[in-house]
């Protein structure tokens, strides 16, 4: 409760009744990083006819998102030296043109996930009596 006591001190609140409070704070609309799969990235890949190729080919970077692929069940983009090797992983491959700068940005996008503020606050959903009683 003091959590959402808190948040509701922010002046964007003032002009709001009870309802579009609660509606404002579980609206869904915040994007967080969350851990992207290797089986998500290999399936994106299948998909887009490009996992046979880099996984046939001889080329280093191929070699190494093979490896790196197998190496990370999950790639937990939230650690930045993780983050940064998937990246440069991918920057690789588009160099030998085994992909696309779109394939990269599809890739990296698979780690986005849209939240509520209410769920970024660690509130769950938030109902108009919640509202009331932290007002």
């Amino acid at each position: 409760m003091i959590i959402l006591q808190t948040e509701l001190q922010n002046p964007i609140y003032s002009e709001m009744n009870d309802e579009e409070i609660a509606t404002t704070l579980n609206t869904v609309n915040i994007t967080v990083k969350q851990s992207i799969s290797a089986h998500d990235i290999k399936k994106y890949l299948m998909l887009m006819d490009k996992l046979l190729p880099i996984e046939s080919s001889t080329l280093d970077s191929a070699k190494s998102a093979t490896r790196a692929l197998e190496i990370f069940p999950l790639f937990d983009i939230s650690d930045s030296l993780v983050e940064t090797k998937l990246i440069s992983v991918l920057d690789a491959l588009i160099a030998d043109s085994l992909l696309s700068t779109e394939d990269k940005t599809s890739i990296l996008s698979l780690g986005d996930k849209l939240i509520s503020k209410a769920e970024e606050l660690g509130l769950g959903k938030v109902s108009i009596w919640q509202v009331q009683e932290a007002r």
